[in-house]
């Protein structure tokens, strides 16, 4: 007789089947959770994204259209969707009149104290108001408008000068503007002067085809390139529903639309509209395309 083999233990078909449906409905489980993990992140972050963008976009808009005095004849044009006006490039001291075309400014690296400090150097064609040193000029505010028509440097103008250090000072440049029209008899050494260069903000193309917000100045008789400084946005919209709204008021809460009324501009409503990239929610959901906007109102200067 031969001997019994043991018996082998072991899964039958179906047990096999049954686990092995059991093992792929759990991986599909765990799979669908990872992924739609990974598209919520990734949602989120086009949210953080799109709103870092708005924020930027208002808050250099803001920063620039404060320093505006529209009483004062700085918007130059706008529309629902653009706007041009004279931006603050700096601020200064005058320490000497040379003629009555010529302004000498103190340096803006003086050792005692800060007089002069600008953003970019002051070109042809920038602005300057000067407080005049009048009646009219110090109760009134009176501030005498001029265009540059050459900029020079040297290390010997304002020498003596209360305002430059004669030894720790010495060498240091020192700009001259030369103006026009002429300036009063009453701008003296020791008036403050504000510089202003002509800016744009406006939506535009890229090469990509979004649209970004653009800044672009008006230095040397030309306008720069516009550039980026924040997006992509919506595609701009001549009604102001685009990616960027612009809406005059003038100090009653009365709509400004016309550039001709410009200087009764009190208060500048912004709207941003941003555009992010196109990402899916739940699984199996289409892709969507990830939207925001801001509205700030900005407060002109000079206005009541």
């Amino acid at each position: 007789m031969h001997p019994r083999r043991p018996r082998r233990s072991g899964f039958t078909l179906v047990e096999l089947l049954i686990t092995m449906t059991i093992l792929g409905l759990l991986g599909t489980m765990v799979t669908a959770v990872m992924v739609g993990q990974q598209r919520f992140f990734q949602r989120t972050t086009q949210q953080m994204d799109v709103r870092r963008e708005l924020r930027t976009a208002v808050t250099m808009l803001s920063a620039d259209l404060r320093s505006v005095s529209s009483a004062a004849g700085d918007i130059v044009t706008f529309d629902r969707m653009s706007i041009t006006f004279r931006g603050l490039l700096g601020a200064a001291v005058v320490c000497a009149t040379p003629t009555r075309a010529q302004l000498d400014l103190v340096p803006t690296n003086t050792a005692r104290m800060q007089l002069s400090n600008f953003t970019s150097d002051p070109a042809v064609g920038d602005s300057v108001v000067v407080l005049r040193n009048d009646s009219s000029g110090v109760s009134g505010e009176y501030w005498s408008a001029h265009r540059i028509t050459s900029v020079s440097s040297s290390t010997t103008t304002c020498s003596p000068s209360p305002y430059v250090d004669a030894t720790l000072d010495a060498g240091k440049s020192r700009l001259r503007l030369a103006v026009t029209p002429n300036l009063p008899d009453s701008v003296v050494a020791g008036a403050p002067l504000r510089l202003l260069r002509t800016t744009r903000y406006a939506l535009a193309t890229q090469t990509s085809g979004a649209w970004y917000l653009g800044r672009s100045e008006y230095t040397g008789g030309a306008w720069t390139a516009a550039v980026p400084v924040a997006g992509p946005f919506q595609a701009a919209s001549a009604a102001g529903t685009g990616g960027l709204g612009l809406a005059m008021y003038d100090s009653l809460g009365v709509a400004v639309t016309a550039v001709g009324s410009s200087n009764r501009i009190s208060r500048i409503d912004v709207v941003a509209r941003a555009a992010g990239e196109r990402s899916s929610g739940v699984m199996g959901s289409s892709s969507t395309e990830v939207l925001d906007s801001l509205l700030v109102s900005i407060a002109l200067r000079n206005r009541r």
